[in-house]
C-alpha cells in the first residue's frame, strides 16, 4: 500500500497555495497517497475535492487575514485539523508553519506517523502586529522546540538557519520556492505603458504605497494582485491612483500570465521585519522564469540572489527617490532590462526551477520513511 501523506496548511488562497501544491503533486506523481487539509478562510471553495491526484479537505470558517481576532479562531482550526489528520491514519504528516505543527504533531503521535515541518515563514519573526515581547519570545521558543521534535525540517532557503537559534533538526533540506517550467502568452498588460506587476500580500511591509508614488511620478502602470491584513489601509490609494489597478485575488495561472506580460516585477520587503530579511519569494523566481527584471529591496535574501544573477535592481526599502530612479533606469534602458531578464532566465534554467527540487524532496521522504528511529 502506498504511504499516505497528509499536508496541513492554515490557508487556502485560490484553492491551494502554489508551493504546497507543487510539493503535494510531486509526491502524488511518485506514488504516494496524498491529502491536504486546508483552512478556507473565505469559505470560497468545496469542502472536499481532488486536484491533480491530491485529496483536498477544507475547513470552511470565515476568518480575517493577519488580524488579532484570528488568534481566537485558532483552537477551532486545531481541533478540526487534529481530528481530520487522525481519521486519515497517515504515515507522514507534513505541517506547514507553526499554526499547524501543534495539531499535526499531536495527531502524528497518536497515529504513529512521521512529522515533516515545512517552514514557509518563522512565525515569531513574521508577525507584524504589536505583540508583547514575552509572547513573541515564547512563540520563538515553541517553534524551535518543534523543530527539534520533527523528523524532517524543510526550509525554502538555508539562510533561514540563522532563525533557528539553538535548535538542531534531525534532518534538514532546502526546497526552494521556485516554479515549475511554464509557457504562457506574453502579450503586454497595457501596451501603451511600462507595466510593473506585484502579486502577493497586501501588507504595509511590501512597499505598495511607495510603488504607487513611483509609478505616478514616472508614468509607469502598476498592477496589484493579492489579499492581506492591510487591505483597508492600502487599497484606497491603490484603487484611486490613476497609475495603479487592483486585480483582487486571482488564480495562480493568472498570476503567471500577468508576470509574463509585464515589463518588471516588484519584490519589495521591509527588512526591518526580521522574517523579511530571509524572504526569497516565488515572485522573484517567476520573474526569472519569464525573463523579467526585478526591483528588489536591499538587505534581503532576494537582493542577494538578484545581485548574484544580475537580474534586477536592488533599492533601499522606503527610499522613494531610489525607487523612482530604479524604475526610470528600466524604462529608459530597454536593452539593459532585456539583458537582466535574460540573465534571470538562464539562472532559472540552471538551478532555480522545480525540476531541480523534486529529487531533493523525494529523497528526503524516502530517508524519513526508511528510518525506524524517526518520530
Amino acid at each position: 500500500m502506498a504511504p499516505r501523506v497528509v499536508f496541513v496548511r492554515s490557508k487556502s488562497p485560490a484553492g491551494i497555495e502554489p508551493r504546497l501544491e507543487k510539493e503535494a503533486r510531486t509526491l502524488a506523481r511518485a506514488g504516494y497517497d496524498v491529502h491536504a487539509i486546508l483552512w478556507d478562510r473565505d469559505r470560497a471553495f468545496p469542502a472536499e475535492e481532488r486536484r491533480d491526484g491530491v485529496h483536498v479537505h477544507r475547513y470552511a470558517l470565515k476568518a480575517p487575514e493577519g488580524q488579532p481576532e484570528l488568534a481566537a479562531l485558532l483552537p477551532r482550526w486545531w481541533w478540526f485539523a487534529f481530528r481530520r489528520i487522525a481519521s486519515l491514519h497517515p504515515d507522514v504528516v507534513h505541517a506547514v508553519d507553526f499554526d499547524t505543527i501543534l495539531p499535526a504533531y499531536a495527531a502524528a503521535r497518536l497515529s504513529g506517523a512521521k512529522v515533516v515541518y515545512d517552514i514557509f515563514d518563522f512565525y515569531a519573526e513574521m508577525v507584524t502586529a504589536d505583540v508583547p515581547p514575552r509572547i513573541r519570545k515564547a512563540l520563538g521558543t515553541w517553534e524551535r522546540t518543534m523543530i527539534d521534535k520533527a523528523d524532517l525540517v524543510v526550509l525554502p532557503d538555508l539562510r533561514r538557519r540563522a532563525q533557528m537559534g539553538a535548535a538542531h533538526p534531525k534532518r534538514l533540506v532546502e526546497i526552494m520556492n521556485v516554479p515549475e517550467v511554464r509557457r504562457t502568452a506574453t502579450g503586454n498588460n497595457d501596451p501603451d505603458h511600462f507595466v510593473v506587476f506585484y502579486g502577493g500580500m497586501i501588507a504595509k511591509d511590501r512597499g505598495l504605497i511607495d510603488l504607487v508614488v513611483a509609478c505616478e511620478a514616472t508614468g509607469a502602470r502598476l498592477f496589484v494582485a493579492g489579499h492581506g491584513p492591510d487591505e483597508a489601509e492600502l487599497l484606497t490609494m491603490i484603487e484611486t491612483s490613476p497609475a495603479s489597478t487592483y486585480l483582487g485575488t486571482i488564480p495562480y495561472e493568472e498570476v503567471l500570465e500577468r508576470t509574463a506580460a509585464c515589463d518588471a516585477v516588484a519584490v519589495l520587503y521591509d527588512p526591518d521585519v526580521p522574517n523579511n530579511k530571509f524572504a526569497a519569494p516565488n515572485k522573484l523566481f517567476e520573474a526569472m522564469m519569464f525573463a523579467k527584471p526585478v526591483i528588489v529591496s536591499d538587505d534581503t535574501a532576494a537582493a542577494e540572489v538578484v545581485r548574484e544573477v544580475g537580474c534586477g535592481v536592488p533599492v533601499r526599502y522606503g527610499d522613494r527617490s531610489a525607487l523612482k530612479r530604479a524604475l526610470e533606469s528600466l524604462m529608459l534602458s530597454p536593452a539593459e532590462s532585456a539583458r537582466m531578464g535574460a540573465r534571470g532566465r538562464a539562472a532559472f534554467e540552471a538551478k532555480y526551477n522545480w525540476a531541480a527540487m523534486e529529487p531533493l524532496l523525494l529523497e528526503s521522504y524516502r530517508s524519513v520513511l526508511a528510518d525506524p528511529r524517526a518520530r
